[in-house]
């Protein structure tokens, strides 16, 4: 099995480096426009694969011909957000970055799944889905995953027990809201208190620490997972919707199903209301896209 990153800075770097420790792979690929970058961490990940007894083998560079005979492609290029940006303030300069990376990757790579990583992930991933001519299902995006994981996070601290399920739909941003309706655990918490939180947290680690990695490298690792073991798991994921839940020609945060075809929007029923902020969350994206000559 081998996967592929395009992108090979923090996020892109920690998130082969968590796949490697979980995933029995027998090829990776990191490409970067910094090809030392790009280079150097294949081989640092290569000393890390053989302390734990693994011998994959990992290659960088520049050369998207690297990337041929990938799996699953994870793309995180892109400039970062930074200090008092929000995730929409990217989509002018990511669109032409993304635009490149569908192309690239289409012409060295035509049979590998794409998972957008990088920010306004809803909007890169439609940009992505429709520059690559691809199927729907086999271009996808990670944001709500990641926002999920801090949602069990919050639930946590403010007594919730046993989290069986806690999902963040719609827009990787500031209209992403709580699947109440969905989730499952142990206690009562202060669901307004609860998704604030869980709205702004991010901001605030990027403020303290200047990016996130952490987080997003599990989550991503977590949808990698979920499409080379073909495990079926249901994850809230972005996908080009056409007409489910009555909204299309945009990608937004809805529960899906991975496999080894990729995502499907999973079977499940959304109440009236949060059908209503998930169509909220379709129509600022959908703004945002047309800005973009989309």
């Amino acid at each position: 099995m081998k996967l592929g990153f395009v992108g090979a800075g923090r996020v892109g770097s920690t998130s082969a480096f968590t796949c490697l420790l979980n995933l029995d792979v027998d090829e990776m690929a990191l490409v970067d426009i910094a090809e030392d970058l790009a280079v150097g961490e294949a081989m640092d990940l290569a000393h890390a694969a053989a302390g734990i007894d693994k011998y994959p083998k990992i290659v960088g560079g520049s050369d998207y011909s690297l990337l041929k005979g990938s799996e699953i492609i994870v793309v995180t290029a892109g400039m970062a957000r930074k200090p008092g940006m929000t995730r929409l303030d990217l989509a002018t300069k990511n669109a032409g970055i993304i635009k490149d990376v569908a192309k690239k990757i289409v012409e060295n790579a035509p049979e590998s799944k794409i998972l957008v990583v990088t920010n306004p992930m809803d909007v890169m991933t439609y940009i992505m889905w429709k520059e690559s001519g691809k199927p729907r299902n086999e271009v996808f995006g990670m944001g709500n995953q990641l926002d999920s994981q801090r949602l069990k996070e919050r639930l946590y601290n403010a007594g919730a027990r046993n989290i069986r399920r806690a999902w963040m739909i719609g827009e990787h941003g500031d209209s992403m809201f709580v699947a109440k309706s969905l989730a499952d655990f142990d206690g009562e918490v202060d669901w307004e208190a609860v998704e604030k939180d869980v709205r702004f947290v991010a901001a605030e680690v990027i403020k303290r620490k200047g990016a996130t990695f952490y987080g997003p490298a599990v989550a991503i690792y977590r949808m990698v997972k979920a499409v080379v073991e073909d495990t079926g798991e249901i994850i809230p994921t972005s996908l080009v919707l056409q007409g489910e839940y009555r909204i299309e020609n945009v990608a937004v945060g809805v529960p899906a199903k991975l496999g080894k075809n990729g995502a499907e929007v999973a079977d499940i029923n959304l109440s009236d209301e949060e059908i209503e902020k998930l169509r909220n969350s379709a129509r600022i994206l959908r703004e945002r896209l047309e800005e973009l000559g989309y």
